[in-house]
């Protein structure tokens, strides 16, 4: 083959992955914009790095992932474990959003109640997957627990 025409090949490749890069980035920047704004009320509260212990539930609520203008809001109330605490953690990559709630401590013999929202704020125009994940360690033991999907919604952000 022609060194020339290697050259040009070489030349295209480089310029493409140049492009393709330069968009990844001017995107991943764009999205680290986003600002978290976790809220943990009940026993599962991290103030001060401890949980309270406290007998009694509440009503559950579903997650739910809503749109208000350019915030993308999740919410859920929760019963568990006493000694539990949870702390709230966002990851933004291309078109997804993932939030984590990750759960840790080891579990005391009684139930609690807890309601956990995360609100991301100046998320840009766009069409998003918004993931919301548990995680951290497990109840029994404070080993790695699995990441488990708790609700996905594909959002459009105007």
């Amino acid at each position: 083959m022609d060194s020339k025409l290697i050259l040009v090949f070489v030349a295209i490749a480089v310029t493409a992955g140049i492009y393709f890069w330069q968009n990844q980035i001017a995107a991943s920047d764009e999205l680290k914009g986003i600002l978290l704004l976790p809220s943990v009320k009940g026993c599962a509260e991290t103030a001060n790095g401890m949980t309270t212990k406290s007998l009694g539930g509440g009503t559950e609520q579903e997650p739910k992932i809503e749109i208000n203008g350019n915030e993308v809001v999740y919410s859920r109330a929760t019963n568990h474990l006493c000694c539990r605490k949870v702390e709230i953690a966002k990851e933004t990559r291309k078109s997804v959003i993932n939030i984590y709630e990750v759960w840790s401590g080891i579990g005391c013999k009684c139930m609690c109640f807890s309601e956990i929202k995360a609100e991301l704020q100046n998320v840009p125009s766009g069409t998003y997957t918004v993931n919301v994940y548990v995680k951290g360690t497990e109840s029994i033991s404070e080993a790695p627990m699995g990441q488990i999907l708790i609700i996905s919604r594909e959002i459009t952000v105007r």
